[in-house]
């Protein structure tokens, strides 16, 4: 009996001082980076990541960054990236794995993209496992709300749950009622809150990039490297060099052939998630992108798992964007049902179309549906979800079949252009102009950039 008792005590005894050399060499890797930056936020996390950590590596940092969602990977030393390939469902504890294979001794810095959803796992991938001085939360929008709550107020206080102790939280959050939350716990917590503000920099560098961009991320991005001591030359530089995520929405050209159709853009805005970017991606799309008289074309990708999430889109459907689309194609699953509750909401039945029966047809065949009697221009967005059987196949034809064009406003960044943005990112520094002031100073020299672009 003794003897056993002794080689429980043995086991557990090893068992513990396994664990505590385990975690002290974890530690060990972390106290030797120069910044550990952990993004968080409902929108723009993946893009953030990118951006920081190659405004990181133009500041001569090594460093490494790590992405999750629609692609996770990791992204190396030299901007190379390495996707994650899993076995089985995503777990918070591959973050143990990773950093022990990435974060050797000559690394400098580490971003990393939360991987959490539920509110207790994010709070143990901040406190247990990244141990991140500076978080970043990059918005509060409505999703996730089955893990999250169902407000904006009780969603921000999950994203709190990354708020590190006696360190930063940088947001581009900018409603004041949810700051509010966000500065709570970082008071709480011995944190400060840095409000990543709207400038004529991160305004002004939107345009520059190839895929769809937003100020606030720029902005946070911006307020970061400010926080950390890199210059904003330096920190537009990395931005535009930043590989976007496969994530973003980029407008694709798609030839297609003998059709009365003249022009097909294809924009998949699967990542889009929540009602407030789903319509703001939308609007800007179409003004800046799409000629007026253009047919829009929403596809609605929906999967049997998520019908909250078709519930959403089908209001988003019927009311915001009721009067800016022509037609609506429903792809995978609840189709019956969801091409009702269209119909129930005001949709002409004739506007809906079901792709129920074309149950393994091709990317080409589903195409022929969705643009079937339509002419002139046409844009065919796609929305709610990316894995169905009928979106793997209209992406693959696409993918095939497309030549990139550039999204609302980007083009793309030639040397003089890199050079008119480092004068103008270079007197912001220097003079601080704000607003109408800096555009009327700095007039001939935005002319002559606008000169450069259209050449």
């Amino acid at each position: 009996m003794l003897s056993m008792i002794s080689l429980c005590a043995a086991g557990v005894a090893a068992h513990v001082s396994y664990l505590h050399t385990f975690h002290s060499r974890h530690r060990s890797r972390l106290d030797g980076l120069q910044h550990n930056i952990h993004i968080n936020g409902i929108r723009g996390k993946s893009t953030v990541t990118r951006m920081m950590g190659a405004v990181l590596r133009e500041a001569g940092l090594r460093t490494i960054s790590k992405t999750t969602g629609t692609y996770a990977c990791v992204i190396d030393c030299e901007s190379g990236e390495h996707p994650i390939k899993r076995t089985g469902p995503a777990n918070i504890a591959e973050q143990y794995s990773f950093i022990r294979e990435w974060v050797t001794e000559d690394v400098d810095a580490l971003v990393v993209e939360c991987m959490a959803v539920k509110p207790k796992y994010q709070k143990v991938c901040q406190e247990t496992i990244l141990q991140s001085p500076i978080t970043v939360i990059t918005n509060v929008r409505l999703d996730h709300q089955e893990d999250m709550g169902d407000t904006l107020e009780e969603i921000t206080a999950s994203l709190c749950n990354t708020v590190p102790f006696n360190g930063t939280v940088v947001t581009a959050e900018r409603n004041p009622r949810l700051v509010s939350i966000i500065e709570k716990f970082a008071q709480e917590r011995g944190s400060r809150v840095i409000v990543a503000a709207r400038t004529d920099l991160s305004e002004g560098l939107v345009p520059y990039f190839s895929y769809q961009q937003f100020e606030e991320n720029v902005a946070v991005v911006l307020a970061v490297a400010e926080l950390i001591g890199i210059d904003a030359q330096t920190a537009a530089r990395g931005m535009l060099a930043a590989a976007p995520d496969p994530g973003t929405t980029a407008v694709q050209r798609i030839p297609v052939g003998d059709s009365s159709v003249t022009d097909l853009k294809w924009v998949p805005m699967f990542a889009v998630n929540d009602w407030e970017s789903t319509v703001r991606v939308f609007r800007s799309v179409s003004a800046e992108k799409l000629s007026d008289d253009a047919s829009r074309v929403v596809i609605l990708n929906n999967r049997s798992d998520r019908t909250d999430r078709a519930q959403m889109f089908n209001d988003l459907i019927s009311t915001d964007l009721r009067e800016e689309i022509d037609r609506v194609v429903l792809f995978g699953d609840l189709q019956d049902v969801v091409s009702q509750q269209l119909v129930d909401n005001g949709l002409p039945a004739d506007m809906v179309v079901t792709t129920g029966d074309l149950e393994n047809a091709t990317g080409e065949a589903l195409l022929r549906r969705v643009i079937d009697g339509l002419d002139g221009d046409v844009a065919v967005f796609g929305m709610v979800n990316i894995h169905t059987d009928h979106a793997t196949e209209l992406i693959r034809y696409f993918d095939a079949a497309a030549t990139e064009d550039a999204a609302p406003g980007a083009r793309p960044v030639a040397e003089q252009e890199q050079s008119a943005i480092a004068e103008l990112t270079s007197d912001v520094a220097a003079f601080g102009y704000e607003g109408a002031e800096f555009i009327e100073d700095h007039e001939p020299e935005l002319e002559t950039t606008e000169t450069k672009m259209a050449a």
